[in-house]
Formats: structure tokens, C-alpha cells, sequence
């Protein structure tokens, strides 16, 4: 007797197919989140830095 193949997906298969799209979906987020301090900060820092070179009158 010959099986039917079922097209669609088991819930479960449907479950495990999205919980790891959302995973690789989240570590790009967070690099990306990571990416975005990293610049923020050096600007931040740069702005913090020249802002207290001219308070002293370096600048």
C-alpha cells in the first residue's frame, strides 16, 4: 500500500522551522543593536571630548 505524502508541514515541523528563523532574525537584531552603540558611542564620546576641550579653552 502505497503512504501519502502529506504536502503541507507537522505543526511541530512548522513550530521549529519558525522558532529558528526567529533565532536568526534575533542575532541579527542584536548585532545590528550592537553596531548601532558602538558608532553612538564613539560620537557621543567625540561630542563629550570636544565639549570639554573648549570649556577649558583648548580649542
Amino acid at each position: 500500500m502505497e503512504k501519502l505524502k502529506n504536502k503541507e508541514p507537522s505543526k511541530t515541523q512548522q513550530f521549529k522551522k519558525n522558532k529558528r528563523n526567529c533565532e536568526k532574525e534575533n542575532e541579527r537584531l542584536r548585532e545590528f543593536s550592537l553596531e548601532l552603540f558602538k558608532e553612538g558611542y564613539k560620537i557621543g564620546f567625540k561630542k563629550g571630548y570636544n565639549e570639554a576641550l573648549e570649556k577649558a579653552g583648548k580649542i
